[in-house]
């Protein structure tokens, strides 16, 4: 199967890029397996390449940058070369005031996870037919993990997608990466914003990587801006009405 090798560029060449990006859902092109996804903006040039090379991948930025659709869309790769046996999507449950937690939601536990596989399933449905996504689903090849399950687990061959991590103390983004077995990578999304976390809990789990880790050479890390928001041109606008949220 082609696939678009994304590759750093030069700053020059990133600003001619810029300028040509047609601001929609990133590009796809038909094939007879999965879509595939063409960058839009030099940074979903840079996310492309960290997540396909380096083992730990920091995506941080305004909601509708596609940090969950790159990350999705890589993990999916690596499987389909059977470069990886398993994808975990994991986020932490968070009781926020006014809303019912994990517990309160009825059903058996596979009903109340899957609200919080939905972005998963969003992700898929771009570049992936529905039926091969719900056979992945079912079967727990992607499979959506609580924060709160992982401690003890020793996670080989997989990708990781860690989701909304600004609602992860420091400690918890430590027992996420210390899973990390042999041959597996982890991708850590989130927007600082969009915090539940009481303030009691000091930093974000997000942030406090971004501090500790963006140095070393295994890490990549992108920060996309309010301009490559991709949702839509109302998202967008809306963005930037909370624009000083983000300089708080």
């Amino acid at each position: 199967m082609e696939y678009f090798m994304a590759r750093k560029v030069k700053t020059t060449r990133k600003q001619k890029i810029f300028s040509e990006v047609q601001y929609s859902m990133p590009q796809i092109r038909e094939n007879e397996a999965n879509k595939i996804i063409m960058p839009r903006n030099p940074s979903q040039v840079d996310a492309l390449n960290y997540l396909r090379t380096k083992t730990l991948t920091i995506l941080t930025g305004p909601p509708g940058t596609a940090k969950t659709l790159l990350s999705t869309y890589v993990a999916c790769e690596m499987l389909q070369k059977r470069a990886i046996d398993k994808i975990y999507y994991v986020k932490p449950i968070v009781d926020v005031v006014g809303e019912q937690g994990l517990g309160f939601l009825p059903g058996e536990v596979d009903e109340k996870t899957a609200p919080h596989i939905a972005p998963v399933r969003d992700a898929l449905s771009v570049f992936m037919q529905k039926g091969k996504a719900d056979y992945l689903i079912e079967k727990k090849i992607i499979e959506f993990v609580p924060l709160e399950h992982l401690r003890g687990r020793s996670l080989n061959r997989c990708f990781i997608i860690a989701d909304e991590m600004q609602n992860a103390i420091p400690h918890s983004v430590l027992t996420i990466l210390t899973r990390l077995g042999n041959d597996s990578k982890i991708a850590l999304l989130g927007d600082v914003v969009q915090r539940d976390l009481d303030k009691k809990f000091g930093r974000d789990g997000l942030s406090d990587a971004s501090r500790r880790l963006s140095k070393l050479g295994d890490v990549g890390q992108v920060e996309f801006q309010f301009n490559e928001i991709i949702r839509s041109g109302f998202v967008r606008s809306v963005i930037r009405e909370y624009s000083d949220l983000y300089a708080a």
